[in-house]
């Protein structure tokens, strides 16, 4: 498995929020480009960057500190935030970006995305899922800020996805996002059983080293680590233990 560190940015700075809510939101007081710095002096291959300005309103707010991040480092870079067109999936990769997180569009059009991925490639796109337990069993994606449901039970949209070529799978409990309660087992277990081909990528709830274990037990290719590297609460030694 690899750990892939996560930096969210809002108006330039690095900011993390809880469970996705902007009025709950941590400001820390380091320079995304240096901490990105960091992270891959510290062994990251892979990092994630989160543009929040841009989910929330559109456009391309923080894309200039991706774009120099994407220049300054040998890192390389996963972002999303705000993709509500093939413009904006292009202008992230021609900012430098490996690679381009589709959220919302990926629960309300998932045939538009399935057409990107067949003329761009699927090592461009990440389908980035936020998903909260359905009373009924299962789960249902979210979108615009977790407060539409999709029309699609999540096995049913990632078979949609997976038939147009889907590699890459950003997957976030959204319950456990920002919470340190440990990551969705169940979640990344039937995922990974489910579509094995498929690079899972777990989300939410990571507070400790023993999660990343725990993670790790689960099959997900990579799990993302924010807030508890931001606090110490995962030391920068696990990034190069955890990065294959």
């Amino acid at each position: 498995m690899q750990l892939i560190p996560a930096i969210d940015l809002r108006g330039g700075r690095v900011v993390r929020l809880e469970q996705g809510d902007y009025e709950r939101e941590t400001h820390y007081d380091t320079d995304p480009v240096k901490l990105a710095a960091s992270y891959q002096d510290a062994g990251a291959g892979l990092i994630h960057i989160v543009d929040l300005d841009s989910a929330r309103d559109g456009g391309q707010a923080n894309l200039d500190i991706v774009r120099q991040i994407c220049t300054e480092l040998s890192i390389g870079v996963q972002t999303g935030g705000g993709v509500r067109s093939l413009a904006d999936l292009e202008a992230r990769l021609e900012a430098g970006a490996q690679r381009v997180v589709l959220g919302s569009l990926c629960v309300r059009a998932p045939d538009q995305v399935g057409q990107w991925l067949e003329a761009l490639g699927p090592d461009t796109i990440v389908a980035g899922l936020d998903v909260a337990p359905d009373p009924a069993g299962g789960w249902l994606p979210k979108a615009a800020g977790w407060t539409e449901s999709g029309e699609l039970e999540l096995f049913a949209l990632l078979e949609t996805l997976h038939r147009a070529g889907l590699k890459h799978l950003l997957c976030t409990d959204i319950e456990r996002d920002g919470m340190f309660s440990g990551p969705s087992i169940e979640l990344y277990r039937a995922l990974v059983g489910r579509f094995p081909a498929v690079q899972t990528q777990a989300s939410g709830g990571i507070g400790s080293e023993q999660d990343l274990d725990i993670a790790a037990g689960t099959g997900v290719a990579s799990c993302i680590v924010g807030r508890a590297l931001l606090e110490g609460r995962v030391p920068m030694t696990a990034i190069r233990r955890w990065s294959r």
